[in-house]
């Protein structure tokens, strides 16, 4: 067994390139210094050191061993501080993120949680709302931001956000100054998440009930990016929430269009499984809030009702 003090004496040789500088930075005497490294290449059955009248040199094993000793003091470094501060977290937060998050406030969140955790990596995952369930139930991932409710054994969830879908077009496709009926939406295809989604399923139901479903052409995307894409193309009215499209709409290169249509709010939730250490969570879902206070929005009264069950949660 090789102690830890035997890799920092070699660790200070290497750096300093010399045995009497190396000695004195370590309070002790060149003699033992010495005496340890060659107790290690005896340890090791290799040279790690060449030695002249002036300087060290690291032979090629030496370089080696260096860059794991020095992965070592990293760690050390990272177990001291985890342990004197439990806030300075290290290893990988595994999030899963519903796509509507990923295009409004999620580099928001990102940057929150670097700041507060500076020694942890993320790994981000983008699905829909029920695939994000189940890969929290099998602890596959530690996080989700997705849509709810999210009530299911073994998993905690608090509300984040609400926010609308809104029919969006290239301007001139649809007058602007006025409202625009449902009858004369459908007149454009109507460009929407993937079916079984929930946006796609309220926007179906809504047109069976104004008995305008056989009228509609209704596409179908599972990426919000190729939604907007197709509407700045003018291919059709997009149907998603505004706040993924907030550049284009600043640019006027997308408007949202005025219509009578409402459709009921996206309840975004967050939610974790409940063996997770409760205190980094709690950090966590605050630092959620906060990223997403500025898309809270208040439920609207008059939202039409639709058979939502079964829809794929996005």
């Amino acid at each position: 067994m090789i102690d830890q003090r035997t890799l920092d004496c070699f660790a200070e040789v290497a750096r300093l390139r010399n045995f009497r500088a190396a000695a004195a930075r370590l309070n002790t005497t060149q003699p033992a210094v010495s005496a340890r490294i060659a107790a290690l290449e005896r340890r090791l059955g290799v040279k790690v050191l060449t030695r002249t009248t002036r300087s060290v040199a690291l032979t090629p094993e030496g370089r080696v061993l260096l860059g794991y000793v020095e992965r070592l003091v990293d760690l050390r470094r990272e177990m001291i501080a985890a342990v004197v501060n439990p806030g300075q977290r290290t290893g990988t937060l595994r999030l899963g993120v519903a796509e509507t998050i990923v295009h409004s406030w999620l580099p928001d969140f990102l940057e929150r949680a670097s700041v507060r955790f500076p020694l942890l990596s993320f790994e981000v995952e983008v699905d829909n709302s029920l695939n994000l369930r189940d890969r929290l139930l099998g602890q596959d991932i530690d996080l989700a931001f997705l849509l709810g409710p999210m009530a299911a054994p073994g998993l905690s969830a608090e509300p984040l956000f609400q926010v609308p879908n809104a029919f969006i077009a290239k301007p001139g496709v649809l007058p602007r100054r006025r409202v625009v009926p449902l009858a004369m939406l459908v007149e454009w295809p109507l460009i929407t998440f993937a079916r079984q989604t929930e946006p796609y399923v309220q926007l179906m139901a809504v047109l069976r009930d104004s008995r305008l479903l056989h009228r509609a052409r209704v596409h179908a995307s599972a990426s919000v990016a190729t939604i907007a894409r197709m509407a700045l193309d003018g291919l059709g009215v997009a149907l998603l929430p505004a706040v993924t499209v907030t550049d284009a709409l600043k640019r006027g290169e997308l408007v949202a269009v005025r219509t009578d249509v409402v459709l009921p709010l996206m309840s975004f939730e967050v939610a974790w499984h409940t063996a997770s250490d409760p205190d980094f969570v709690r950090t966590l879902v605050e630092l959620a809030h906060q990223a997403a206070a500025s898309l809270r929005t208040t439920p609207k009264s008059n939202a039409v009702p639709v058979g939502a069950a079964g829809a794929r949660r996005r």
